[in-house]
């Protein structure tokens, strides 16, 4: 895509979202201008005389000590609260080894208080040790937390591996995910990405965020809610980072170092993640064909290893101009091969299942990518305590190429060649594409009192899309490969989605409620450049998305709330695109008529603490989805190098109605000093209607995650989950299960180097078994991967926080005031 074409499918969104945000600002800064008292200091080490960099500062009321806002002394050790209201102040200085000051302060214009002078503890002069540490797993009422540096299963893996492990979310054999059986948007640092799953190393992962029905603040795509992947970023002072590395059994290797240095206004931070994965697989497909009372059989199996090999790395900075404003810029690149080498062997059988010939052959597939990744984020606070401004902008470009090899043979039983009635096949192809994402937002968050608060924000996403496949299939009569159009496609697609929200949140007493109205605009274009006439344009009007939570908090730690909101799930671009992707006897294509479903989404949950020692979140919801989009096959005759092939075909459709009530249940329990165990169950009843075709039934999902602190510095972690039977409108899923385990050992007194030991799918029983019933046939498909597999992953933590690691002393001075701000 050009600059141009960026350019005019932006250009409104754009303006629209920097004169709000240059209006918004501006009026915020006016507001807060009003007051006139200011009150100044500077902070210093009793001892040495050096200044105290990154000490907590807090303004509280004299009154009552309720906090009105907060800061970080600079690099000189200076803090200053400008625009207050004249009054007095209570001022609490927090910093870790230091005794906490608390100093009353009466201002009217401008206040000084001069040097104050921190005194450390006792046990800063011996060395603190910190014993706290945050746990693998955290829920509030409206959000679930997963830590995954806590994960020791999914290192040295992606962010399949780490989706995995969160609770409440399930993961298939190819890296599709759920939440209670629905699709979720999937966000990476709050914002869209044309990186996939598999393209992110899980040691670049800090935390997984779950949000099962989200407000109005959040994107109205993804029938289940959304899940983010928060990437790692450290801001701690000097210093500091992290290098691993890993092998398996599976002769996959890893290796990923962090680097973050913190100096005065600026913090720069690093990401490299090498990654090495092989994944052999085995498939297996039988199929019953009846037409004109003639049965026949087909029994296929596939052997391969799916290869991937990519490098991804992050550097970035934070500018803190001053204790109010923060610019954040980053740029992402990843690149890789993708390869997926597979030799088939396909038996033609009769009614009785004897086999009649067979066919030999290949199915390659070898593909590139690159992908960049530019953010650029703005953050302002205010004086007045929870209010803050914040804008940023993604830009996301991806490039990919490939090429593909296929051959089928076929011979009678006595190994001779066999042409008759199935041809020889022999077909390559060569493909190039392309995508670009870009994104704007603007957020701004007000309070009104200490319980009620206003939230406004607008958001603009526009993706592009290119794709160029051209196969050409071998011509045996002429011996010539002939250009085949049915498996070939030159694919242009754009779409720009608009957005804008509002929420008021507000309460009194125990009771608290947010209400809230977003709404979507979205342009869809789509065309197949190789076909006359192949294309079409989608302008969906301004659809709104309501949100409302109502919270009520009763006695002895417990919290109720009922929440609904309205959802949208849009058609992924690949589901839109026609062309026909075939292998032996089957296919799949896209459904350029594909509408968006919308899911009006109900949830009552209950929140439990037990004297911080068991948590218990249950859920009971419901979801109404209309035009559900969901697969259907039927039986077709194909056109493929100018032969006619019967093939079960397969591509997405909107369905009539799908109702999904179920219940969830999450506890997480600490059941001694250092052994913690959660638990996540949801089961559902599903009712689907589509095309001719009606289906219903019950499936449960189960997961528990139990983390054990042992003697001699070692962790133990087991894992383990159980998904039962999934329907579908033609058909069902069978039940899957499996169990990780991992030991993690800490080496030295600071506990810095560490080596992890982690064996997964100990019994080996993740695979993935389906069956499927059309009008002329029934198929069963079984899929394996080598899914048990030993991992040994060595970690090493070094650095330390050093808050004048780039400031220079004095000549013939030992301390005192360095002055300046570092860089």
């Amino acid at each position: 895509m050009s600059f141009f074409d960026v350019k005019h499918s932006m250009r409104k969104s754009l303006l629209f979202l920097l004169a709000t945000f240059l209006c918004m600002n501006t009026q915020t800064m006016a507001q807060d201008n009003g007051a006139q008292a200011e009150i100044l200091g500077k902070l210093l080490d009793d001892q040495s005389g050096k200044p105290v960099e990154y000490a907590s500062v807090a303004l509280l009321k004299a009154k009552d000590s309720t906090v009105i806002t907060g800061m970080l002394s600079k690099g000189n050790g200076d803090f200053d609260f400008k625009s207050i209201a004249p009054g007095t102040y209570i001022l609490k200085i927090y910093f870790i080894g230091y005794q906490t000051i608390f100093r009353s302060v009466s201002v009217k214009g401008r206040s000084d208080v001069g040097n104050i002078r921190l005194k450390t503890t006792a046990t800063a002069l011996k060395g603190v040790e910190v014993v706290g540490e945050k746990p693998a797993f955290t829920m509030a009422i409206d959000k679930r937390v997963f830590n995954v540096e806590k994960n020791l299963a999914s290192i040295g893996g992606t962010a399949t591996d780490v989706l995995r492990q969160v609770p409440s979310v399930n993961v298939d054999i190819d890296g599709n995910v759920s939440v209670r059986n629905g699709s979720p948007t999937i966000f990476i640092d709050g914002r869209p990405s044309t990186l996939t799953l598999d393209q992110i190393p899980a040691d670049a992962i800090a935390n997984v965020e779950v949000v099962t029905n989200p407000s109005a603040k959040y994107d109205a795509e993804g029938m289940s809610g959304i899940l983010n992947i928060v990437l790692k970023k450290n801001r701690r002072a000097g210093i500091n980072g992290l290098i691993q590395g890993g092998y398996s059994t599976t002769n996959s290797s890893n290796l990923g170092v962090d680097l973050n240095v913190r100096q005065g206004k600026i913090n720069v931070f690093l990401n490299y993640n090498l990654r090495d994965r092989r994944s052999p697989m085995t498939q297996h497909m039988l199929r019953k064909n009846w037409e004109n009372n003639d049965t026949t059989y087909l029994d296929q199996y596939q052997d391969g290893e799916f290869g991937r090999k990519f490098q991804n790395g992050r550097v970035g900075f934070d500018w803190f101009i001053d204790n109010r404003n923060t610019i954040t810029l980053s740029q992402g690149l990843t690149g890789g091969d993708f390869n997926n080498l597979n030799s088939q062997t396909v038996y033609d059988l009769d009614a009785q299942k004897n086999r009649l010939r067979y066919g030999i052959g290949d199915n390659d597939s070898k593909n590139k990518f690159r992908n960049y990744t530019t953010q650029l984020g703005y953050k302002r606070t205010f004086a007045k305590e929870g209010r803050e401004l914040t804008a940023d902008f993604t830009y996301n470009r991806a490039n990919n190429s490939g090429n593909n090899d296929y051959s089928l043979q076929y011979y009678n039983l006595d190994g001779t060649p066999s042409n008759s009635p199935n041809q020889p096949e022999l077909r390559y192809g060569n493909s190039t594409g392309n995508t670009t994402y870009l994104t704007g937002q603007v957020d701004f968050v007000t309070p009104i009192n200490e319980k009620s608060k206003i939230e406004a924000g607008l958001r603009t996403n526009s993706r592009t899309f290119n794709n160029v496949l051209n196969t050409y299939g071998k011509d045996f009569a002429t011996g010539e490969f002939m250009y085949d159009s049915s498996l070939s496609n030159n694919y242009h697609y754009t779409e720009q989605i608009n957005a804008a929200y509002v929420s008021y949140t507000g309460g009194f007493g125990n009771f608290g409620f947010q209400t809230g109205l977003r709404a979507e605009q979205s342009f869809y274009s789509g065309e197949m450049k190789n076909i006359k006439g192949a294309n079409y344009e989608i302008d969906y009007p301004i659809g709104l998305f309501p949100s409302i939570f109502l919270t009520q908090k009763l006695k002895g730690d417990h919290e109720l709330q009922l929440n609904y909101s309205r959802r949208i799930q849009r058609p992924w671009f690949r589901d839109l695109l026609p062309n026909i992707e075939y292998n032996a006897n089957s296919g799949r294509r896209g459904n350029p008529s594909l509408k968006p479903e919308f899911t009006n989404s109900f949830e009552l949950s209950y929140l439990k603490d037990f004297d911080r020692k068991v948590n218990v979140l249950a859920s009971v919801y419901f979801r109404n989805t209309n035009n559900a989009i969901t697969n259907y096959s039927i039986d077709t005759t194909l056109n493929l190098d100018g032969q006619e092939r019967k093939v079960v075909l397969s591509y997405p459709i909107n369905a009539d109605v799908r109702n999904s009530y179920g219940a969830e249940l999450t506890v997480r329990t600490q059941i001694t000093k250092t052994w913690d165990v959660t638990t996540n169950v949801n089961m559902q009843q599903t009712k689907i209607s589509a095309e001719d075709v009606n289906n219903s039934g019950f499936t449960w999902f189960g997961k528990v995650n139990s983390n054990t602190k042992l003697p001699w510095n070692l962790t133990l972690q087991v894992t383990g989950e159980y998904e039962g039977r999934r329907i579908e409108p033609q058909g069902e899923e069978a039940p899957e299960y499996q169990l990780d385990m991992a030991v993690k050992k800490d080496f030295f007194k600071k506990k810095n180097f560490s080596v992890a030991l982690g064996l997964n799918d100990i019994f080996n029983t993740d695979r993935d078994l389906s069956w499927t019933t059309t009008s002329f046939s029934d198929s069963e498909r079984y899929r394996k991967r080598v899914s048990r597999e030993l991992r040994l992953n060595v970690s090493w933590r070094f650095g330390k926080m050093d808050t004048n690691l780039f400031k220079k002393k004095k000549d013939g001075e030992g301390g005192g005031d360095m002055g300046g701000d570092g860089f």
